[in-house]
């Protein structure tokens, strides 16, 4: 079967609703349970670090926290099988309680506040993979620990809420651009907090708050970021009011995964899923034993929950689990999402990779369209990118009624439809067939949208994205 005729096929045997019921269907019949283990290194005890998975270099990055005997300024990758130390020429400070985002569109590790030997922090750092940056902002939050942030997706813009600065707790949002922080200032807001668990939910576009505490109040309260507003949401069934519980968006299950903190009662140790409905508890036969102050960070090369660290037992501070359905190695092409050439308009229409939405085999694979002009928006999908019938690629469209603007691939299939986020951003999701005859295929994508009044036919089109079909 060729890859036109396979992702054909997908396309009109499945509605993107379909197709995320039925993945999260197949993910909930089977069993997912937590497994310790043993790498060959690993980071020291510690616990209050800070963890998030770099889609660019398909790696977890730890940074810091508080060992039995200090503060830690170190940096680890997780590769899947070992933890590794990294040797960056520059490093934040010494610190602990401090929050990471990754940033999708920049591809960078962001980095911010915390607390250390001079007290608490409100500096702004990045990763590249290779060193630590110091990022200077016109605006700031103040410095405070014990915060959280995530990398909101739909609006392109890594999320701040929430921590303590001694005095008491904050309840103010932010959000990090790559230059700047700007607050934000919803009309509606969860009550101030710290210790609180944070993640963005990729299928249903929002940053997910849960938990944490006010003063010696433990909250056990869930909200919802959509870009403009803070939305309670309410449930069946909760997991108790706690703080330093940890959490993050298991793209396998389409669930995002909480697990731990501490209550009223002490350390907690149970696992808990939210679908964006409901928390429902889940019994897995292996669990961590009870402890806070953790940090998860889901692993899409092995399709893992990944746990390190925390405050609980002797030994709590130096595991790694994973939380998962166990996948089949060896694993033989990553799936990769690239962004190449250019968009047309003004601004240009954009066309993101989703690091929760890569294109592997047998999963939903996404991409966000930015800065369009109106709704009326669709994407292209070809299977070539160097000629299209008779004619090398780029080819402009000046001759059609647009000019600067180009048609970057063979355009095989027109008019996949989208779905709108907000006014100028829009989602495109396919879900893959899991054929192992499509590993290392190359699948290429340009959204276009209606534009009234930019060129004589009222069209622009976007730069292009380069998905490389994969095993994981």
């Amino acid at each position: 079967m060729s890859a036109l005729t396979a992702i054909m096929d997908a396309i009109t045997r499945f509605t993107l609703l379909g197709a995320l019921a039925l993945n999260a269907a197949l993910a909930r019949a089977q069993t997912q349970t937590w497994t310790l283990l043993l790498p060959a290194t690993s980071p020291t005890a510690r616990h209050d670090h800070g963890m998030v998975y770099d889609a660019a270099r398909l790696r977890i990055v730890l940074f810091g926290g508080l060992t039995p005997s200090w503060y830690v300024d170190d940096t680890w990758e997780w590769d899947g099988i070992n933890w590794l130390l990294r040797s960056p020429t520059v490093s934040p400070p010494l610190r602990t309680h401090h929050a990471m985002a990754y940033d999708v569109v920049r591809q960078r590790v962001a980095l911010f506040g915390g607390g250390g030997p001079s007290g608490f922090l409100g500096d702004t750092w990045e990763w590249d993979g290779f060193n630590w940056q110091q990022r200077a902002s016109q605006n700031s939050p103040s410095a405070r620990f014990h915060h959280r942030m995530a990398y909101d997706v739909a609006r392109q813009r890594v999320l701040l809420f929430g921590g303590f600065n001694g005095a008491g707790s904050f309840g103010d949002t932010w959000e990090w651009d790559g230059a700047n922080w700007v607050e934000r200032f919803p009309a509606n807001s969860p009550p101030p907090r710290n210790e609180h668990a944070m993640a963005y939910d990729a299928a249903h576009q929002r940053v997910i708050v849960f938990g944490g505490v006010a003063g010696l109040t433990f909250l056990g309260d869930t909200w919802e970021w959509d870009g403009t507003n803070w939305v309670p949401r309410f449930s069946s069934n909760w997991p108790s009011p706690r703080a330093s519980a940890a959490m993050d968006y298991d793209a396998t299950q389409q669930r995002i995964v909480l697990f731990g903190g501490r209550g009223v009662s002490g350390m907690l140790g149970d696992t808990w899923e939210w679908d964006d409905f409901n928390w429902q508890q889940r019994f897995p036969t292996t669990s961590p034993a009870a402890r806070a102050y953790h940090r998860v960070a889901y692993y899409p090369p092995g399709q893992r929950i990944v746990l390190f660290g925390g405050d609980g037992t002797p030994t709590s501070g130096q595991e790694t689990w994973v939380n998962g359905t166990p996948t089949t190695p060896p694993y033989t092409t990553p799936a990769l999402a690239s962004a190449f050439g250019t968009g047309c308009g003004s601004p240009a229409l954009g066309l993101l990779p989703d690091a929760n939405g890569r294109p592997v085999l047998g999963q939903v694979a996404s991409a966000t369209i930015a800065n369009a002009p109106t709704p009326l928006a669709a994407i292209t999908l070809g299977f070539n990118n160097q000629f299209f019938g008779p004619f090398a690629l780029p080819v402009t469209l000046t001759g059609i009624g647009m000019p600067g603007c180009d048609l970057l691939h063979s355009a095989d299939l027109l008019g996949l439809g989208v779905s709108a986020l907000s006014a100028t951003t829009l989602s495109f999701s396919l879900p893959l067939p899991n054929a192992p005859s499509l590993l290392g295929s190359h699948v290429y994508l340009q959204a276009y949208a209606i534009a009234p009044g930019a060129n004589p036919l009222q069209v622009i089109i976007s730069n292009g994205i380069d998905w490389l079909l994969g095993d994981y």
